[in-house]
Parts: structure tokens; C-alpha cells; sequence
């Protein structure tokens, strides 16, 4: 299969708008917005890398696997960061 990062790149990029459009639609600042959706797709964007490395260990290098899990927990800081700032908003809501 061919890795085509152009491709994959347009795939995030319409995730992440559409993630800024509904959160806008839910009654967050546009900033606001846009700042959550980027830190959602950094933070799952090597995860399908992952699942894939693992589903055909067989086929990777073991180095190549841990690589990306290592990316992949560096990146969970930025669900940690959207997580924040949802609970945030909602917290301002409610208040």
C-alpha cells in the first residue's frame, strides 16, 4: 500500500474543521474551537500508525512499532490539553 501524506494530511485537516465547526455549533469561541480541534488531531493522528504497526508486528520492526508508540504518548499531552479546555467551557457554563 502506498503512504500517501498528502492524502493523509487532507483526511486530519477536514477532521479538524469539522471538529471546529461542531464545537462552534456547540457555543465555543471560534479560537477556542480551533485550538481544541488542533490538539484532538495531534493527539490521535499517530494512533492509527500504532494499531496498524501492531495488528502486523510480524511485518515491522519491533524498533519501528515502539517508535510510534513513544510518538504517541509524547502526543497524548495534547488530549490532556483539549480535555482541559472542554472541561473548562463546561465549567464556565454551568456557572
Amino acid at each position: 500500500m502506498i503512504n500517501d501524506t498528502s492524502l493523509e494530511f487532507d483526511m486530519f485537516e477536514d477532521m479538524r474543521r469539522k471538529m471546529v465547526e461542531l464545537l462552534v455549533t456547540e457555543g465555543y469561541e471560534r479560537l477556542e474551537a480551533e485550538k481544541i480541534a488542533l490538539y484532538v488531531i495531534q493527539g490521535v493522528r499517530e494512533v492509527p500508525k500504532l494499531l496498524s504497526g501492531l495488528a502486523e508486528i510480524r511485518l515491522h520492526a519491533r524498533t519501528e512499532v515502539l517508535e510510534t508508540l513513544h510518538t504517541v504518548l509524547e502526543n497524548a499531552t495534547a488530549l490532556g490539553k483539549a480535555r482541559a479546555m472542554l472541561l473548562d467551557h463546561d465549567n464556565k457554563e454551568e456557572g
